[in-house]
């Protein structure tokens, strides 16, 4: 035995109770339906056949991407009242810290990340992380340093003649050595940095040399080579105030002091994390390839640009061809890629609008907006009958006075006069744009998003006066350093 439904028993059934959600959007906007039938199955009905025909968007309120409204926490705007504007969350962008615009005048805020980690500091943005400072992006040439993230980095040593910290902080300096400290009194000798020191000569009768090296004595001096020295390369002094030059210069990659032992051609290896690589085959800067080990996913070896460095090339709204939503950015994080101008709405990251037709809203005659921005011609009446007599695009026995763009409040667009024409309102000027706030034929203004204006950091404005907060950066880099609104080593 079948049990009959009755209509009340059918809305009642509805999941989610989608007809009275339906019966609200409905009455906010008599544009797309005339008047709401209370009835429920006739409502149902009525619903089915408008969705699929160009109501995807009713009072603001898009069908196709229909979501409940954020049910507590984190927003501090926006609105989910009639103004229909569904703020967005930080589930829905993926952001586990930070803060965000939500699409509706307000901010989220995402939470805050434990140190050393910091919001977006592994380089997966609203995401918490710690990328290590190196050595290079500090200019840090020798010594240890703190990597920021809780280790330490060796930054290898100097070269010969030179002494860690005298140029700065983990800089390699040197320092001159004097004729006193070389215990010379004669003669010409080397002082250690490049430079040549003059010691002066000895007195009449005396002989430079003759007293040990660049010693005034009197006894005869025999003058050293660089062999008899132990020189390999270099300036030397020869013990009896002459300067001797010990060869040509030292065989790349070798540097004359490079190995740390003074006249001697060497090479200092440089580690990996001297060099600031952290991935693939690297050379220690002497003879030796390094292997600097690989990169995990979705981080690849040179992914950001830079060799031997792990990095992703995060993706943009404009790169992945999305017009509105969240969309992933192929480096583990989301981006807000913003809304659509009503009446287009979005279709997974498309603008897209479904238009009406004559036959769908039951116009005989005249014209009428397809719901899109476009007007509809829906034929014209015959014998002495007029187009708007009786009621808007039907046909009737009297008259009808057209409407102008005044009347009817409108400053863009074009729209139906009510009888059988077309208004011409006029164009927005820039950066307004025609119905881009949500209500037909008026001008307004589309904001972006920090994401849609490629900004990681600071304030921007969203090109309609308003300004966004778009984060902080990591502790080990700075907004703006090298391009406004993007975070890069200082």
């Amino acid at each position: 035995m079948v049990t009959p439904v009755t209509g009340r028993d059918l809305n009642e059934r509805l999941t989610g109770g989608l007809l009275d959600r339906t019966l609200v959007l409905m009455r906010a906007n008599r544009n797309c339906v005339g008047s709401v039938i209370r009835r429920p199955l006739r409502t149902l009905a009525l619903v089915l056949t408008l969705l699929p025909l160009g109501c995807a968007v009713v009072g603001g309120y898009d069908f196709d991407g229909f979501r409940p409204a954020p049910t507590g926490g984190g927003s501090t705007g926006g609105s989910t009242d009639g103004g229909g504007c569904l703020p967005i969350t930080c589930t829905d962008l993926g952001a586990d810290c930070g803060t965000a615009p939500d699409g509706c005048g307000g901010t989220i805020l995402c939470g805050q990340c434990a140190a050393p980690a910091a919001c977006g500091g592994g380089g997966i943005s609203k995401k918490c992380g710690c990328a290590p400072i190196t050595c290079a992006e500090i200019g840090a040439e020798c010594g240890t340093i703190s990597d920021g993230c809780g280790g330490m980095t060796d930054c290898g040593a100097c070269s010969a003649g030179q002494t860690c910290g005298l140029s700065g902080a983990n800089r390699c300096g040197c320092r001159a050595m004097t004729c006193a400290a070389q215990n010379a009194d004669c003669g010409m000798l080397p002082d250690g940095c490049g430079g040549v020191l003059d010691c002066m000569s000895c007195q009449p009768g005396m002989v430079c040399g003759g007293g040990g090296p660049n010693r005034c004595g009197l006894m005869p001096c025999t003058a050293k080579t660089c062999a008899d020295l132990g020189v390999q390369c270099g300036p030397a002094s020869d013990g009896c105030g002459r300067l001797l030059d010990c060869g040509r210069p030292c065989l790349t990659p070798a540097t004359c002091g490079g190995g740390g032992v003074v006249g001697q051609c060497g090479c200092t290896p440089k580690s990996c994390a001297a060099q600031g690589k952290n991935c693939g085959m690297v050379s220690d800067g002497c003879t030796t390839m390094l292997n600097c080990g690989s990169c995990g996913p979705p981080l690849t070896c040179a992914g950001g640009g830079e060799a031997n460095v792990c990095g992703c090339p995060a993706k943009t709204c404009d790169a992945l061809g999305a017009e509105c939503g969240i969309v992933d950015d192929t480096c583990g994080g989301k981006l807000d890629c913003g809304s659509c101008t009503p009446p287009f709405a979005c279709n997974g990251t498309k603008c897209e609008c479904k238009p009406t037709t004559c036959a769908a809203v039951g116009a005989k005659c005249g014209t009428i907006s397809d719901g899109c921005g476009k007007v509809l011609m829906c034929g014209s009446c015959g014998g002495m009958q007029v187009c708007g007599a009786s009621s808007p695009n039907q046909c009737g026995v009297g008259s009808c006075t057209p409407k102008t763009c005044a009347d009817l409040g409108f400053d863009c667009g074009d729209a139906p006069d009510g009888c059988s024409g077309t208004l011409h309102c006029g164009m927005c000027p820039a950066p307004l744009k025609c119905g881009a706030r949500g209500v037909f034929n008026h001008c307004g203004c589309q904001p972006k998003t920090c994401d849609q204006l490629r900004a990681q950091c600071g304030a921007i404005d969203d090109g309609c006066g308003t300004t966004l907060d778009c984060g902080a950066c990591p502790p080990n880099r700075a907004c703006g350093a090298k391009a406004p609104n993007h975070c890069d080593p200082p």
